[in-house]
């Protein structure tokens, strides 16, 4: 990607209809919404819509600027009946943010008139527009938080995307998350159900989508008793689908920790917005986090904290950038040295910088 803008959506004569598509998953869906503010203030009285997986529809909830949320079911006739749904919606645009195998048959099939994808060579066949995927400054690649990659597909589409902040810099305000105002009052209630809660919540994220991006437990346990017992932050361990045991079983070793009862993503993003501090591993909730403007202090292993996070003063990163680190896809790695080598102490000092005090 570049500055220079490949597509002009405001020469189109009569935009009517954009389709937005993004399939997965809930950090990346997220991180996709100042884009969404960026189109709507430039077509406000298009009808905007969105395509995503169904279990993760409700982070597009409430004021994003969308008409339509598309949620897409796993079942073929669930997909089937998507497609037939934005087929008589006939949208003008269509842009897929991935350009997956999926979302690339998936948008070839919606009945757009205009299909724009990411170049990605041999399903570049599917789109009449293709962006480049890396951003190039100056001859060399420039590597940025996902937040500012997705409005420079913007910028490639001819919008302006200046004065859009993720409450990153100094002086920003942070772009919110629409969907947990629905959620609002079950915070407040759960928050004050809580009783003391000393400085204030901090959540801890131990769950992870794969092996390598996962953290000792035992080291969770150590950092929660220490943010309790020297910061008196109350810790909440966050969980997700299949992880309940996990927080349960760091919750049984921290006294005063608290597991939050089941919860969807509104919920998980009102309880977000009222704590202090999130620590863990890089996760939807984190990128949540930066939405609200609530510090972070994330560990990263296989994943680049360049692509996936601010890395400035208020969301901080631990990172051992070891010489296998550059372009590591592995999901599963023994001895997994890159998180390993990540200590409690590096961690709870981190944390104690992103809220303000000193190391």
């Amino acid at each position: 990607m570049s500055d220079t803008t490949i597509i002009d959506l405001n020469q189109i004569e009569g935009l009517k209809a954009i389709l937005l598509v993004r399939l997965q998953a809930l950090g990346d869906v997220v991180l996709t919404l100042p884009l969404i503010r960026r189109i709507r203030a430039a077509f406000p009285g298009a009808w905007i819509g969105y395509l995503v997986k169904e279990r993760y529809s409700a982070a597009l909830a409430g004021d994003t600027g969308l008409d339509d949320v598309i949620p897409l079911p796993d079942t073929a006739t669930g997909q089937l009946a998507a497609i037939r749904h934005l087929r008589k919606r006939k949208p003008d645009v269509a842009v897929d943010l991935l350009s997956s195998p999926r979302s690339a048959i998936l948008t070839r099939f919606c009945g757009a008139g205009l299909r724009i994808g990411m170049d990605t060579g041999w399903r570049n066949g599917y789109y009449h527009e293709v962006l480049p995927r890396a951003i190039v400054r100056d001859g060399k690649r420039v590597r940025c938080y996902t937040i500012d990659s997705n409005l420079e597909i913007g910028r490639m589409l001819g919008l302006s995307v200046d004065g859009i902040g993720h409450g990153t810099d100094a002086g920003e305000r942070p772009y919110g998350f629409p969907a947990a105002g629905s959620s609002a009052e079950w915070a407040d209630s759960f928050v004050g159900s809580l009783g003391d809660t000393g400085s204030g919540l901090a959540g801890i994220v131990p769950g992870s989508t794969y092996p390598s991006k996962s953290w000792p437990l035992e080291r969770f346990v150590d950092l929660a008793r220490r943010i309790s017992g020297e910061m008196e932050l109350r810790p909440v361990i966050m969980w997700g689908p299949g992880e309940e045991d996990l927080a349960t079983e760091i919750a049984g070793a921290v006294p005063g920790a608290i597991v939050p009862p089941p919860t969807g993503v509104t919920e998980t993003g009102a309880l977000i917005g009222r704590m202090k501090v999130v620590v863990g591993i890089d996760s939807g909730p984190k990128h949540i986090a930066v939405l609200l403007g609530v510090p972070t202090v994330t560990l990263f292993g296989p994943t680049d904290p360049r692509i996936w996070d601010p890395m400035n003063g208020l969301h901080r990163v631990l990172w051992k950038e070891l010489e296998c680190a550059e372009g590591c896809r592995e999901k599963g790695c023994s001895p997994n040295r890159c998180m390993e080598n990540i200590t409690v102490d590096e961690v709870f000092d981190e944390v104690r910088l992103a809220i303000g005090g000193e190391s």
